[in-house]
């Protein structure tokens, strides 16, 4: 006789934030957990992203494309996932700006949010040529060129080339992942820096996890106000 599973079946809900769609979803086990301890130990980047995405597609129910879950997805689906595995609540060390005295502050996983910036996807370059922008996959963020890199110059081009969906003109909309990796760094090195930094922006309001914090220094009493955002911010 075989023995029995425990806790495999979904229990709760969450709203997938670029799609608005609503999935169910268990806890984490500990099969998973396991995994993304090690992932952990490894300290490498690769293998963590890898483990989280994974966990994610263990626990919730029904399929899921990972190939499209976007990084702030991710990020939040699996804070959602973690607070009903191990606790509702973590707690940070927050330097203190005043006195730099370390203070504990206890973080609800449930007042996390996604905050979603007015960023227009489509940027017009000129009177005739505009790109359709689009957040990057978690996945497409594993690429060595973006996480390996020690070049703050050479992340950026490498994201931007991750993040434009779309060359239209009048005529013609070209997919730019059809193009060559010569022809997209072409196209990237004949703009002005004012369209540059048109699409630099729309990288740097990404959507992230996010949460507002306060709190007086236990040594000095000065108040403290901060903004958490991004999963290492928390774990």
């Amino acid at each position: 006789m075989a023995l029995p599973k425990l806790n495999d079946k979904p229990k709760y809900e969450l709203v997938i934030p670029s799609t608005g769609q609503t999935v169910r979803f268990r806890p984490y086990l500990v099969k998973e957990e396991k995994v993304l301890m090690m992932a952990m130990e490894s300290e490498d980047q690769v293998s963590m992203f890898s483990a989280i995405v994974d966990t994610i597609e263990a626990c919730v129910d029904g399929d899921i494309n990972k190939q499209a879950l976007a990084s702030f997805d991710v990020e939040y689906m699996f804070v959602k996932i973690r607070s009903k595995s191990v606790g509702e609540s973590i707690t940070i060390s927050p330097e203190c700006n005043q006195c730099e005295e370390r203070n504990e502050l206890k973080i609800s996983l449930d007042t996390l949010d996604v905050k979603k910036p007015d960023a227009a996807s489509i940027i017009e370059l000129n009177e005739d040529i505009s790109i359709q922008m689009k957040y990057p996959s978690y996945l497409s963020m594993l690429d060595k060129d973006i996480l390996e890199s020690k070049s703050t110059t050479h992340q950026t081009f490498a994201m931007i080339l991750k993040c434009i969906e779309s060359v239209m003109t009048e005529d013609e909309n070209m997919a730019f992942k059809d193009e060559t990796r010569e022809s997209q760094m072409e196209f990237i090195e004949s703009l002005s820096s004012e369209q540059f930094d048109s699409i630099r922006k729309f990288i740097e309001s990404m959507p992230q996890i996010s949460h507002d914090a306060s709190y007086t220094c236990k040594s000095c009493g000065h108040k403290n106000d901060l903004l958490l955002k991004g999963m290492s911010d928390f774990f």
